[in-house]
């Protein structure tokens, strides 16, 4: 017995042993995982000595779960009187993000691929010469998105280029853009791509559930730079959880929303240093990010004399 104990105490796979209705081993991998002590668990009933009714019911009658106890996520089966238990924690959190990534893949690319369909069935009909050069250059604009997107690269810029560049794609992509209203002076210094994944999530939310006006806008706090889409939609319930995907609230339409867009969003926030964030402010829902950089004297009083823009002027 001896060489056995000296074996499995050693292992990082727990071990629950029952004879004549008690528990006689168990190992300190098993302990840590139910967080109980060794010394006070041999010699006693499995349910006084796992505190938990299922473990001791797999000790007792054999079967597998899988179970959430003391913020582990535990693999247990057993048989004939032994009860296996391996931490699964940390695969099953990878597992998870992992799935969670792969579906906002497939969000992200939804919106390069939707744009080229579009530009291509535009270019099949009849069209001036001009709008279809345009057309062509938007469709490979964002074949190499596209590419990019794949390769998991980037494009960086630091002009001020959001009204300029973004807004005629945005007013292709999703009906009822070309009516956005612009007050972006900041200059941005983040990956053009993503910014404009950014905006994508963010305006087809205010145009699916808020109400116009619907304004795109820079401002700064802290001397942090926020880049904000705010519309007059009604109040959220909950402005807390709407990040979270599959946590997306009811909307004053009754349409409920799957949080994916939103979760890139502050994925992608995130990953920059700073974060996601939505709120009610005076008559306005209020959906934005703030990004890593600090803004410079010299480039708020640039952004003060800018003015504000919107999508009629740049067309």
């Amino acid at each position: 017995m001896s060489a056995f104990r000296e074996a499995w105490d050693e292992a990082e796979l727990g071990l629950v042993l029952l004879r004549e209705g008690v528990v006689y081993y168990l190992n300190p991998a098993a302990a840590r995982m139910i967080g109980a002590e060794v010394e006070l668990a041999e010699g006693k009933p499995p349910v006084l000595a796992l505190r938990h009714h299922r473990l001791a019911r797999l000790l007792q009658r054999g079967g597998a779960e899988d179970l959430k106890l003391n913020g582990r996520i535990l693999r247990a089966w057993g048989r004939e009187g032994r009860l296996y238990l391996r931490d699964v924690s940390q695969s099953e959190r990878r597992r998870r993000q992992l799935e969670e990534e792969r579906h906002e893949l497939m969000h992200e690319l939804r919106t390069p691929v939707a744009g080229l369909a579009g530009l291509l069935e535009l270019l099949q009909s009849d069209m001036p010469e001009a709008e279809r050069r345009r057309a062509l250059e938007l469709a490979r604009d964002e074949a190499e998105r596209l590419l990019r997107l794949l390769a998991g690269q980037g494009r960086e810029s630091r002009e001020a280029w959001l009204v300029s560049e973004l807004a005629p794609r945005l007013a292709h992509l999703l009906p009822g853009a070309a009516r956005l209203r612009w007050d972006t002076p900041h200059p941005i210094s983040h990956e053009r791509d993503r910014v404009y994944q950014i905006l994508v999530n963010l305006v087809e939310n205010a145009l699916k559930y808020g109400k116009p006006p619907i304004e795109v806008r820079t401002r700064t706090k802290d001397g942090r730079l926020l880049l904000e889409v705010a519309d007059r939609g009604a109040p959220l319930a909950d402005y807390q959880k709407i990040f979270i995907p599959g946590k997306r609230g009811v909307h004053a339409a009754g349409v409920r929303g799957s949080g994916l867009g939103l979760a890139l969003v502050r994925r992608i926030a995130r990953a920059w240093g700073g974060d996601a964030y939505a709120a009610r402010v005076g008559e306005k829902n209020v959906f934005g990010v703030v990004l890593s950089r600090e803004v410079s004297e010299e480039e708020e009083k640039r952004a003060e004399n800018f003015g504000v823009r919107t999508n009629e002027d740049n067309r």
